[in-house]
């Protein structure tokens, strides 16, 4: 009965940080998003990479509509105390330029050994890509 009783207590803990995240996700979300509130040709992506036993992340990026990385702002870790910080080296570069950086770092390494900032980021900015070269094909 006590380890029932346990494993509903860890269920509720977990329950409780999740909407913690949550709600810091999109207040973060939100403080990115207002600043480009009104401004036509900017778009925001993110990408997560969930893992069980160790760190995952999550990446936003804003992008312009020639694939310019405006902002670019990532969350690594286990815990809820985790915040996005923001990654100052990708600002101002091309997403082509930052998928061909990551994408030699994945070749370089053994892919399951590869952090998850640089697979949520890949996945990011793969997104910004086919969603921006969508939308600039449809508005031929």
């Amino acid at each position: 009965m006590k380890f029932v009783m346990l494993l509903c207590f860890l269920l509720v803990v977990q329950y409780i940080f999740t909407f913690i995240q949550v709600r810091y996700y999109r207040k973060s979300m939100n403080d990115v998003v207002s600043t480009y509130r009104g401004k036509k040709g900017y778009y925001l992506f993110s990408g997560t990479e969930r893992r069980k036993f160790r760190p995952g992340a999550i990446a936003m990026i804003v992008v312009d509509s020639s694939y310019i990385i405006q902002e670019c702002h990532v969350v690594n870790g286990f815990s809820v105390l985790s915040k996005f910080k923001e990654m100052s080296k990708y600002k101002g570069q091309h997403i082509g330029i930052v998928l061909n950086d990551l994408q030699e770092f994945k070749t370089n390494r053994n892919y399951r050994r590869l952090p998850a900032i640089n697979t949520a980021l890949s996945k990011a900015a793969e997104n910004a890509l086919l969603s921006i070269s969508t939308k600039n094909i449809s508005m031929l």
